[in-house]
């Protein structure tokens, strides 16, 4: 017997653990549109190097895998899926491998976040990086 669900996007059945084809065709057109426009692709580059997997491993680590803003927060434990920056690439790419400048958060922060990304929100997760870093190491 197999298992299915539904496409979120087009409602489409398909087969547990597979991709739809249009989650392909969407990551495609973004990866063109967005990742490797001229615009982003020194961006696109500095995430493939060598630096910032080292870089984002140890920070990972640092923080035990955790997102800080759901702990500091909500105070619940949640698995971070992404490192990142606090002043981003694009406003100040000289702190891309700057520790102070990084933390984890899962998916659900960091796209919360980045809806309405102000300066409050960046002295906020200041605010919560320094309470872990107290706290907790």
């Amino acid at each position: 017997m197999s298992i299915y669900r539904r496409c979120g996007s087009c409602g489409k059945k398909i087969l547990q653990g597979n991709k739809c084809k249009c989650a392909k065709d969407r990551i495609k057109k973004y990866n063109n549109k967005v990742r490797y426009n001229k615009e982003n692709i020194e961006y696109s580059k500095f995430y493939d190097s060598p630096y910032w997997k080292r870089m984002s491993k140890y920070i990972r680590i640092k923080y035990n895998g955790l997102c800080l803003y759901c702990l500091i927060k909500y105070k619940i434990e949640t698995l971070a899926d992404v490192v990142h920056h606090i002043i981003e690439l694009k406003e100040d790419f000289s702190k891309r491998l700057e520790e102070d400048n990084l933390l984890t958060l899962c998916h659900g922060c960091h796209n919360k976040l980045h809806k309405n990304y102000t300066k409050n929100d960046k002295k906020e997760l200041y605010k919560i990086k320094n309470i872990y870093e107290k706290e907790y190491l």
